[in-house]
């Protein structure tokens, strides 16, 4: 099984908004806790998922409620320790970092996705989204058109909790690689990873 925890977001504002789900405020005290509840939730055959990349603690925004940016660069202590833990699963932010991309929300950015988690943090399990109906990210775009952003950023799994929504992105992203040889090859990538995770989930039973 699957499991969307644990946060790895370090609070640094004053009512930050995940702060009373964050393990600590101090980079290092998260990073260690969360090193341990990845290394514990792994021994007990439950795949993690460190979230919310690059790091909520910076915002006293939700951002389930609403659009939200965070300013600088965020500490990527805690999710370096997560992916040295060897976490399977890396959850992205809905959230707008204008230091790392002006343009694009961190679900919807290749340079946070493919530049920061994967090359600089060397990330090779499977790259999630927070829910695609959270309302910073539809105030991106219909459900269609982040879907699809998500996916050309390297983002594998779309995470849904709408009713019928997998419907909707299912023929968005269907009907997008059949037209595009380079866009199908993006999606044979992340099935693989996530196929690659089921995988290993099947042989810790």
């Amino acid at each position: 099984s699957v499991t969307l925890a644990p946060v790895a977001d370090d609070p640094t504002v004053a009512g930050a908004a995940l702060a009373g789900r964050a393990f600590a405020s101090e980079p290092a005290q998260a990073a260690q806790a969360v090193a341990d509840a990845v290394r514990g939730f792994r021994e007990g055959g439950v795949a993690p998922t460190a979230k919310h990349f690059p790091g909520l603690g910076g915002s006293t925004i939700n951002t389930d409620d609403a659009p939200a940016d965070v300013a600088g660069r965020p500490d990527l202590a805690p999710f370096a320790a997560a992916i040295e833990a060897e976490a399977p699963l890396v959850m992205l932010s809905h959230a707008r970092y204008p230091a790392l991309d002006a343009e694009r929300i961190a679900s919807q950015s290749r340079p946070i996705v493919e530049g920061l988690l994967r090359e600089e943090l060397g990330f090779r399990g499977v790259a999630v989204t927070d829910s695609m109906e959270a309302a910073a990210s539809t105030a991106t775009g219909t459900l269609e058109v982040t879907a699809e952003r998500s996916i050309r950023a390297g983002v594998d799994l779309l995470l849904t909790t709408g009713r019928g929504s997998y419907l909707r992105i299912y023929r968005r992203l269907e009907t997008l690689a059949r037209r595009s040889p380079a866009f199908a090859a993006r999606v044979r990538e992340a099935a693989g990873r996530v196929r690659a995770l089921q995988s290993d989930l099947g042989d810790r039973r």
